[in-house]
């Protein structure tokens, strides 16, 4: 797996609102104060990261809008 190195890192992803609409996910990184803000774009390739780390067995935390 390519990718696994950086999906490994990844310490928790959570949903991302704005005035009540989904925008994104906020990523944090194991060992790190690192946060990124990701948008929900297909060819993003962090986006593309969260999805591979959802498919391992994560999961992203909603605290709704």
């Amino acid at each position: 797996c390519p990718r696994c190195g950086v999906i490994n890192m990844i310490n928790t992803v959570t949903q991302n609102y704005f005035m009540g609409n989904k925008a994104g996910y906020i990523v944090t990184y194991k060992d790190s104060n690192m946060t990124k803000v990701v948008p929900e774009a297909a060819d993003n390739t962090d986006y593309q990261e969260i999805l591979e780390w959802v498919a391992a067995g994560n999961t992203i935390t909603d605290p709704g809008a």
